[in-house]
């Protein structure tokens, strides 16, 4: 029996009721080949729809992107170009299992087969269906496109026992005049096979995000307004037509007495998203009547199901966990404890369950984006994994997730607690780890407010102790304020005398002294110091840190004398406790040297500045920033002894190695250059001078803030050479001489470039540090 070209093809199918493998007859309905008409113009896919408008008989193009990247859509733009031109299409949805067999069923009658040839080629496992389709496509004399959308579960499209990049299947290479376009969430080439063509979609760029949100709605505000909600919804385009579509019209829906009013404009849907995410991205508000209801969400649930049916049910909470992080790289090999994973109530680990695997297959389909580093060998940070920022918002919000937020969190803070215990904060080689760390830390600072779980709020206290460390050394001050300031309100949750609360009441108190406030700063070193005897004794590196901190102290009010006693008491402490090599007792030797050469010793200071440097370089390396401090004292020594030529090249060798290994903005970087100005001016070279105090303007600007007093001082400076400039030389004055420092210049000291660089920081005011991301 031949069906004829006047009647419907799967009905005509059903009508024969040709059965499937399972010997079950296919669902019953109306199935169309045709592909639909777009609503809309096409925004940003334009340079993809050409290449594969383009593309030469005989291919198999793979158009693969994560749910709801368009990639229908631009599927549809390539079957419209292809109409035009007079080419015939079909289109046969992959959905699922019964929508594809219905569709090829179908296609297979449009191109001829009669009832007996059909029923055999669907009959059992000796079914020859994907030849007898592929046999009359390529005896097609005119061109033809076929479009298999949806094709996302690969298993589909391959024989039983088979892969689809064996090529036997139902994806095959067209002969002749055809071509065949796959739209899938899987883009692992490794599972396609090498002889097909993958194209992968990303997000819109901003300018063709905003286009689409005023082709749907053009009365919902400015291009502006559309330009920031397109930013917000992260320019994917399912939420932006989701979005356009709401706002085109939400103006025929009242506001009801119980019911928060709806957006209308770009701007008051952009506010909503913080409040209202769940209810916009999946309520049916908006939406048009004749339409099934489509929720956002369930785009991705999708997928999470596929993978479940694929034997990775750890899919779904390990995507939910990730979501928790924050919206940068995450280092996922650093912070997903297998132990924790195992213990937890959320995951089904098994022990040979292989976590790298489902990272993969998540990647596959897009729902996150892996990066693998740049060059072998490099360290492990540099295997990330990012997710859609409104994706991960949204899985934050869903119910069964907001349920369960303090197990997720508990996770995620344990793993980035491990991950932390393993990385030094003082050590530059594990600054990038700190950088994205400190990220992720606050965002789960943020979700852990109100959760009183000691699991959480102690691994979250102490990663910020350490982060804040690393704030520091690297000059990330404003994010030093930042986590000590989001951290509090955790570690409140804590005992008030927990040892990770003491340290953190430490950094404060290091920070307040930093800002310039020593009288503040010494009540609260003191105040701890009491609490720290107390619980602790005077020989736990804890105490030995404050009396550290109280020796510098000490230093700034004047007390000399003081502050050497109680250097050396420290340093004695830290040398039984720590050791002579440790990274603190060199720390406290270094400014034990400071100290003395205050007093007027510069000879004790230079030998006590040479052994550290010693002991620093063999122990730390001759590039860690405590190395390259001692060197910059001891070019300060040679400065102060009135050899100002080779104080000049030992300045300009560390200012070279800061720049290098800091970057040319780090405070230490610009302390170097202000004093190579200092020095160039006490030579009389007051243009290079002039230059050099320039660029340290500039840097520390940009930095710390136009009030901040290093500034003040550069600028300060700056204006001396000018006088110098503008003076004649006949009436220059005279260049002093050197002096050799004692008691009495103690305070004089205080202007000299050193101490821009000692622990003892000259005051700054907090409010003039610019925010850090």
């Amino acid at each position: 029996m031949w069906i004829g070209p006047g009647r419907d093809a799967y009905t005509a199918a059903h009508t024969l009721h040709v059965n499937n493998y399972d010997n079950t007859p296919t669902s019953a309905g109306h199935v169309s080949l045709v592909p639909s008409r777009l609503a809309y113009p096409v925004r940003g896919r334009h340079k993809v729809v050409a290449t594969l408008a383009a593309a030469p008989p005989g291919t198999v193009q793979v158009l693969c992107g994560a749910g709801g990247s368009g990639k229908t859509t631009v599927a549809l733009a390539v079957a419209e170009e292809a109409r035009n031109h007079g080419v015939g299409v079909w289109h046969v949805s992959a959905a699922d299992a019964a929508t594809f067999d219905a569709h090829v069923r179908a296609l297979a009658v449009q191109l001829g087969v009669g009832y007996e040839r059909l029923r055999l080629a669907w009959s059992g496992p000796e079914g020859d269906a994907p030849d007898l389709v592929w046999r009359l496509l390529d005896a097609q004399d005119t061109p033809w496109l076929l479009i298999v959308d949806n094709a996302d579960d690969l298993r589909l499209l391959a024989r039983k026992d088979s892969h689809v990049g064996d090529g036997n299947g139902w994806v095959r290479p067209p002969s002749r005049a055809g071509r065949l376009l796959i739209t899938s969430r899987n883009h692992n080439p490794e599972a396609w096979g090498g002889w097909v063509h993958l194209h992968r979609l990303e997000v819109l760029t901003p300018e063709a995000a905003t286009e689409l949100l005023l082709d749907r709605a053009p009365g919902a505000g400015t291009a502006a307004e559309a330009a920031a909600l397109a930013g917000r919804l992260g320019y994917l385009p399912l939420l932006l037509h989701q979005a356009g579509l709401y706002l085109s019209r939400a103006d025929r829906n009242p506001p009801w007495p119980d019911k928060p009013r709806c957006p209308r404009t770009f701007e008051t849907y952009r506010a909503a998203l913080a409040d209202r995410l769940s209810e916009l991205l999946d309520g049916c508000t908006g939406q048009p009547s004749y339409l099934p209801h489509r929720r956002a969400t369930t785009t991705w649930d999708v997928t999470l199901d596929l993978l479940a049916e694929q034997r990775l049910p750890q899919a779904r909470p390990l995507l939910r966990l990730l979501a928790h992080f924050a919206d940068v790289p995450i280092p996922y090999t650093e912070v997903l404890s297998r132990p924790a994973l195992h213990a937890s109530g959320l995951f089904e680990l098994q022990p040979d369950t292989d976590l790298q695997q489902v990272v993969n297959a998540l990647a596959d389909y897009g729902l996150i984006t892996t990066q693998p580093p740049d060059r072998d060998g490099e360290d492990t940070i540099s295997y990330t994994a990012t997710l859609h920022p409104l994706f991960a918002e949204a899985t934050r919000t869903l119910d069964e997730v907001y349920a369960r937020r303090e197990e997720y969190v508990t996770l995620a803070a344990r793993g980035l607690y491990d991950a932390a215990a393993r990385r030094d904060p003082r050590r530059p080689t594990d600054w990038p780890f700190w950088w994205l760390a400190a990220s992720h830390l606050h965002r789960l600072l943020g979700l852990a407010r109100g959760i009183d779980t000691a699991h959480a709020t102690e691994a979250l206290t102490r990663t910020a102790v350490a982060c804040t460390e690393y704030a520091a050394e690297a000059g990330r001050y404003a994010l030093a304020f930042a986590t000590t300031d989001q951290a509090s309100p955790v570690a409140a949750l804590l005992p008030p005398e927990h040892r990770a609360v003491l340290s953190l009441c430490f950094e404060r108190a290091r920070l307040t002294e930093l800002v310039g406030d020593t009288e503040a700063a010494e009540a609260e070193y003191r105040h701890l110091l009491g609490t720290q005897r107390r619980i602790l004794s005077d020989d736990d590196p804890d105490t030995l840190r404050t009396r550290h901190a109280m020796a510098r102290v000490l230093d700034r009010r004047g007390d000399l004398n003081g502050a050497v006693a109680e250097c050396r008491a420290v340093l004695d402490g830290r040398t039984r406790v720590l050791g002579t090599d440790h990274i603190d007792t060199l720390w406290t030797r270094h400014n034990l040297a400071w100290v003395l050469a205050q007093r007027g010793d510069l000879e004790a200071a230079e030998r006590e500045y040479q052994a550290v440097l010693a002991d620093r370089s063999r122990t730390l390396g001759t590039d860690h920033p405590h190395t390259l401090y001692t060197r910059h004292a001891l070019a300060w020594i040679l400065a102060q002894r009135g050899n100002f030529e080779a104080a000049e090249r030992e300045y300009q060798a560390v200012l070279a190695d800061r720049s290098r290994t800091l970057g040319t903005d780090h405070p230490h970087t610009l302390y170097t250059r202000h004093a190579l100005a200092w020095i160039l001016a006490q030579r009389g070279n007051f243009e290079a001078a002039e230059t050099e105090y320039r660029a340290t303007l500039q840097g520390q600007t940009r930095v710390l803030g136009d009030l901040h007093p290093h500034v003040r001082s550069t600028l300060k400076a700056l204006d001396g050479i000018r006088r110098r400039l503008d003076t004649p030389p006949s009436v220059a004055p005279p260049r002093p001489e050197p002096r050799l420092v004692g008691p009495r210049r103690r305070r004089q000291l205080r202007l000299l470039p050193e101490r821009l660089l000692s622990p003892s920081a000259p005051p700054a005011r907090r409010y003039a540090l610019p925010v850090d991301t």
